[in-house]
């Protein structure tokens, strides 16, 4: 952490937590580390690949913290099957074919005086942030361009991005997710038979030379490497490990704000240019990857 800064004073009353289920160990780890226990929404995995129904999602839920009282965990698939609250029939999708009402979310909520903050953990992800914005509270988000690069950042910061281009990345929130490159190889078998299929996704990731562990110690490496090779013997990757790290997550879910954390005050509108590191350009980085 860096404590060199002066400390946001953050607590469960005034600040409330929106992250993705795919970084979910890595959040309560870093949550756990600086002694914080938000009232956090889950946002089901799966958004990273649609960047505008991100967008909507989040717009969504922003609105419905600024209206309602969140005093426990939240997780958006969950919120499917039932009311938000008593008066109102809006529910939160469970799908990323659909997402949430925002008019009817803001009329349907008594508001939350208390709320200061809300942290988003997330990245730019692929311009899926931009144009969030909040009247009552100050958005803060990680400035970095995806979960990926935020694990890679080593604690000085040099560049914008650290990810690089042939790798894979994977992590255990990774292997869980519908995007999986297990997950994907199965739909591309059920939908193509053996040999088409096998072919198709030879295809999807013929970029790729390497299969890259982040251990950033929020889980057991061994699980994921069985995994990864799994995987990687189809598409004939190398396997490695790479260092990684939460402490960007330590320092925005600490209120350590430094310049690697967009601190958005009321009604101010996050831009993609706030996400610019050293003036290097989204087009400079390398956020090419197909999952987190």
């Amino acid at each position: 952490m860096n404590k060199s800064i002066e400390r946001v004073k953050l607590n469960n009353t005034n600040t409330v937590l929106i992250a993705c289920e795919m970084i979910e160990d890595e959040v309560r780890a870093a949550m756990n580390r600086v002694g914080a226990e938000y009232p956090t929404i889950w946002v089901e995995r799966g958004y990273h690949d649609v960047p505008d129904k991100l967008n909507r999602e989040l717009k969504a839920l922003i609105r419905f913290a600024e209206t309602h009282v969140i005093t426990q965990d939240i997780r958006t698939k969950e919120l499917a099957s039932k009311d938000i609250n008593s008066d109102s029939q809006e529910r939160v999708s469970s799908s990323v074919n659909k997402h949430i009402n925002v008019s009817e979310l803001d009329e349907n909520g008594d508001g939350n005086p208390d709320l200061k903050y809300i942290i988003l953990a997330f990245g730019l992800c692929g311009k899926g942030v931009v144009g969030l914005s909040s009247k009552a509270a100050t958005i803060v988000i990680p400035r970095f361009d995806d979960c990926i690069n935020i694990m890679l950042c080593p604690e000085k910061r040099e560049k914008r991005a650290y990810m690089k281009t042939g790798i894979c990345y994977m992590t255990k929130g990774w292997t869980d997710d519908s995007g999986s490159m297990k997950y994907m190889y199965e739909q591309c078998i059920e939908r193509y038979g053996e040999r088409k299929g096998r072919r198709a996704f030879t295809m999807m990731y013929d970029s790729y030379t390497t299969a890259a562990l982040i251990d950033n110690g929020c889980y057991d490496p061994a699980t994921v490497e069985d995994y990864a090779r799994a995987s990687a013997d189809i598409l004939n990757l190398e396997v490695i490990h790479v260092p990684g790290s939460i402490h960007i997550f330590e320092n925005l879910l600490g209120g350590y704000w430094d310049d690697n954390i967009i601190v958005n005050g009321p009604s101010s509108i996050i831009q993609e240019d706030d996400f610019a590191f050293l003036g290097e350009s989204i087009s400079t980085s390398t956020t090419t990857m197909k999952q987190l």
